[in-house]
């Protein structure tokens, strides 16, 4: 019997060795995702311009090119003179009109191709401006991939009014289901 039990605790031992080992050998560096590869040229805003604003919202347009050999997600964008900034995607709601939400997950631009930012369609929603932006004026910002990769670019405001859509429930600065209640976004 004790033969047994020191043979049953050498094997458990050995087991746990062996496991720990496989364990080891398994906790290398994480492989790279294509995201991450992304060199500084393979994602631009072509055309970028952004809806000249005093306050509250604005929205930045332009084409969105993937000069890469490997889908990239735009995840979000970052400016410094506005609280919040989204991506925004726009859908035909129940009434036959236009309502925006945010896009969950971001954008994915397919390898070589390119995606349209524009009013009435997918674009990046700035909110909560820290200051106004006039019409001339260029400013910056940083899109920022799956990878945490961000990307700089600069859009030129002007004056638009057009493309008459509204939230959708429960987006912005709460439940509202009407653009109106949204200072300059409702007409960008």
């Amino acid at each position: 019997m004790r033969k047994n039990t020191t043979l049953m605790a050498a094997l458990s031992v050995a087991a746990m060795i062996g496991l720990s080992a496989c364990g080891q050998s398994q906790t290398s560096e994480p492989e790279e995702t294509s995201q991450s590869k992304v060199s500084f040229d393979s994602l631009s805003l072509d055309n970028a311009w952004v809806k000249a604003a005093d306050e509250g919202m604005t929205a930045v347009f332009g084409e969105l090119k993937n000069n890469s050999d490997e889908d990239i997600t735009l995840i979000g964008a970052e400016y410094d003179d506005a609280k919040e900034v989204q991506l925004h995607e726009t859908l035909e709601d129940n009434s036959g009109g236009m309502s925006m939400q945010e896009k969950k997950g971001g954008f994915t631009i397919p390898a070589g191709e390119s995606l349209s930012l524009k009013p009435g369609g997918d674009h990046i929603m700035v909110m909560g401006l820290k200051k106004p932006i006039k019409p001339g004026e260029e400013i910056s910002l940083e899109l920022v991939t799956g990878g945490d990769q961000t990307f700089p670019v600069t859009a030129t405001a002007k004056d638009y009014s057009g493309a008459q859509e509204s939230y959708a429930p429960g987006e912005a600065d709460g439940d509202h289901g009407d653009h109106e209640d949204h200072g300059d976004h409702s007409d960008h």
